[in-house]
């Protein structure tokens, strides 16, 4: 018999809390409604929580705050999931609530149907254990980072004040101040400070022992492979990125150049690259806008991104399409099972991933020696958009075996140069 999931809810408001119930009971879940904090706590202390499957709870109630709920609940469970729902949307606030070990943040009003694909995330996630490790807090330093601009771009969308320009300088300086928070810097940080307790010479100079000089080039070599791709997001959003036209039938030459250099990533995992049919009508007629050195980096990015959260010995297909305006170039893979997110992409993140910081799963950087910090699909972003194209990643099923199997697809779309199509 499946196992009917209970949820406790508490909301001061009994319209909200009678909404919420009527959104969820339809999907067979055991709704619980508390008004506040103190009835919530009383019934569950003796007993604790290990009949609730996850709480949603608002963050200013009259008797208390959702932020001492949340503590009570994680003095005895760390692995049930939160959504805080809120009406509270100052940053320091988030902040202080994400701290606290919670799943989700929601700020009202919320639509029930985008509370209801929620809690259904978060329960099909519930075998994952919730405790913070060091990538959770990563997490959250990058979410202090990131909410200046979100709260930037949301509200200028709001007021009617999209102006691309804008926000890309914002990006730039939230790009400047973040970092001395990512992998790489931090630790460079957390070194200089286990030298100053070495032992010393007699004139005063540091004896470095081997193993932190090696752990020291090796922070120091990724902290600059960090630092020269925000150069080059820099270099893109101020235009100081040349471009030159190239033909179609070129551009797959390239491409193909490219995955090649490619292959010995591709042993770490037994991977394999399969290319699509090249279309016969590509020709040196049709024309592209590119940047040779950028677009190798970009389609790199896509290619070891594939290769990173996909399953061993598995295939990362490329598929190329055209019509009369645009060149498509599709890249499919597969989701390993261990990195625990499911078949593919979240969809409340498919949108989130080319945000700058943003993470999916925890470090994976160290074996294909590429950018885990959030910054590399953003890059991506910036380099297609400058050249008038687009990338979108979303989930697709692959229909071709006997088996429909559930796979990912980043795909670039870009316009010919002419109308000599």
């Amino acid at each position: 018999m499946k196992h009917q999931s209970k949820i406790l809810i508490i909301e001061d408001d009994p319209t909200t809390a009678l909404l919420y119930s009527g959104s969820l009971r339809p999907f067979g879940y055991e709704i619980v409604v508390f008004y506040g904090i103190k009835p919530a706590l009383e019934t569950f202390k003796e007993e604790g929580y290990k009949s609730i499957d996850l709480i949603v709870t608002d963050l200013l109630l009259p008797d208390g705050t959702g932020i001492e709920l949340i503590q009570e609940v994680r003095k005895s469970s760390s692995n049930i999931p939160i959504i805080v729902v809120s009406s509270a949307e100052d940053s320091q606030s988030i902040i202080d609530v994400m701290k606290e070990n919670v799943q989700d943040y929601c700020i009202k009003p919320i639509a029930t149907k985008e509370l209801v694909k929620k809690i259904e995330y978060h329960l099909s996630k519930q075998e994952m254990d919730y405790q913070k490790t060091i990538f959770e807090k990563e997490k959250i330093i990058s979410l202090e980072k990131l909410l200046d601009w979100y709260s930037f771009k949301n509200r200028s969308m709001a007021m009617g004040e999209f102006d691309t320009q804008e926000l890309h300088k914002n990006l730039f300086h939230i790009l400047r101040a973040s970092l001395s928070q990512g992998a790489g810097f931090g630790i460079l940080v957390q070194i200089i400070d286990i030298i100053k307790g070495m032992t010393k010479t007699e004139s005063g100079d540091y004896i470095l022992q081997k193993e932190v000089l090696s752990i020291l080039e090796e922070n120091a070599s990724y902290a600059k492979k960090v630092l020269d791709t925000f150069s080059e997001i820099e270099n893109i959003i101020f235009d100081r990125v040349t471009s030159e036209v190239i033909g179609t039938k070129s551009f797959l030459e390239e491409f193909q150049i490219i995955v090649t250099s490619l292959h010995p990533l591709l042993k770490i995992k037994n991977q394999r690259i399969q290319l699509g049919n090249l279309e016969e009508r590509f020709s040196e007629k049709t024309k592209l806008n590119w940047n040779r050195e950028l677009f190798g980096k970009v389609f790199s990015e896509l290619l070891v991104n594939a290769m990173k959260f996909s399953p061993e010995s598995s295939a990362i297909f490329i598929m190329f399409q055209s019509d009369s305006e645009y060149l498509s170039v599709s890249i499919v893979n597969s989701v390993a099972g261990d990195l625990k997110m499911g078949v593919g992409i979240p969809n409340e993140y498919l949108d989130l991933v080319f945000e700058p910081f943003f993470r999916l799963t925890k470090n994976l950087y160290e074996k294909h020696e590429s950018l885990d910090f959030g910054i590399g699909l953003s890059l991506v972003r910036e380099t297609i958009q400058k050249f008038g194209g687009t990338v979108v990643v979303k989930n697709i099923n692959d229909h071709l075996g006997e088996v429909v199997l559930p796979k990912v697809e980043f795909k670039v779309t870009l316009p010919y140069s002419s109308s000599e199509k």
